[in-house]
């Protein structure tokens, strides 16, 4: 893939060649004393290194522990440069702390070219805002119309006007508005304005977020790596979702394990897919401090209990809730931004 940001990774190639920004450079400053998206402590410049006797688990661990705020991609040796907070779980790929334009003008974005955008950030880690492209909800970095009251995530501000795609590698793929309202891949409904649109098949579409779909993953309801697996599928029985236990069509992309036989749906790997979780937050509930994490709880047994707020008394089979390490409070996060606002 080739972008403007070569940090976001995508398993698709690009034809688009404007690479101007790169994932790090000999200037970028050692300490950012206040950045625009973390004016309250200093930011320092430093280097993603893997210890060469850590095993493959341990790197799993700290990967996943190092997610960018900007960009919502983890920090890896792919673009090791990053700057970090000392005091906060705040970390910057060096390309997203310093090259971000502040603003695009009218005409410099393809995806609204009517109006500026404004690079901006929620106040609250746990705010989030919807993309008026890929339609996921995000608390990373985003461009704002004002105008239009639009959002759009970094990751899809600098998508390719054109691609070629790995399972329709025989023709080119465009940029263009939504044409119908399901995905040819995932089969899930379109739900931004934009899509990938074969130009030959002119009825063959992809979503935006489905783009972003890697070929082998790493998940913790699996020991192995999962292979993403393409139609159509020879296998005698039939796929079950190993989190929300329904049948997968087989006629469908899927995850699959052929050591564990464990299938997955792909868009139930891929929610929030676009948030950063594990920040925290000290509020009293009845009277009584509470460290909070921010989480994401889902039920992947149809008989499982409920999840039920420890404030609102409110019970849910899944969504973002702040959970106590201490005593195991969940509280849902409407009661948090009601509490913290």
């Amino acid at each position: 893939m080739t972008t403007r940001f070569s940090i976001f990774q995508v398993d698709f190639e690009g034809e688009d060649k404007d690479t101007t920004m790169t994932s790090t450079r000999p200037n970028d400053p050692h300490i950012i004393e206040k950045h625009w998206s973390h004016p309250d402590h200093p930011l320092e410049l430093l280097q993603f290194i893997i210890n060469e006797h850590d095993n493959d688990e341990d790197y799993n661990n700290t990967t996943r522990g190092l997610i960018c705020d900007g960009c919502i991609q983890p920090i890896t040796v792919t673009h090791p440069s990053y700057y970090s907070c000392t005091q906060c779980n705040f970390f910057l790929h060096s390309v997203c702390a310093t090259q971000l334009p502040g603003e695009l003008f009218i005409g410099e974005s393809s995806l609204h070219p009517e109006h500026s955008l404004t690079l901006s950030r929620n106040t609250r880690f746990y705010e989030t805002v919807v993309c008026g492209v890929c339609g996921c909800s995000t608390n990373g970095f985003y461009f704002n119309c004002e105008a239009c009251d639009m959002k759009i995530d970094i990751c899809c501000t600098f998508l390719p006007s054109r691609i070629k795609y790995k399972s329709h590698k025989d023709h080119p793929f465009i940029l263009r508005q939504v044409s119908d309202d399901a995905c040819c891949v995932s089969r899930t409904k379109i739900t931004g304005g934009v899509e990938y649109g074969c130009e030959i098949c002119s009825n063959f579409r992809i979503e935006i977020s489905t783009v972003f779909y890697p070929n082998t993953m790493k998940h913790k309801y699996d020991d192995h790596p999962i292979t993403l697996r393409y139609p159509p599928f020879f296998y005698e029985g039939a796929f079950y979702c190993e989190l929300c236990e329904e049948q997968v069509n087989n006629q469908w992309w899927l995850y699959h394990c052929d050591e564990s036989d464990h299938s997955f749906h792909s868009s139930c790997l891929h929610l929030l897919h676009r948030m950063k979780l594990g920040g925290t937050i000290r509020i009293y509930i009845n009277d009584e401090m509470h460290t909070l994490a921010f989480v994401f709880k889902m039920n992947v047994r149809t008989n499982s209990p409920l999840f039920i707020c420890g404030n609102c008394g409110d019970a849910y089979t899944a969504g973002l809730f702040f959970e106590c390490d201490g005593c195991g409070i969940l509280i849902c996060d409407e009661c948090v931004r009601k509490i913290d606002g």
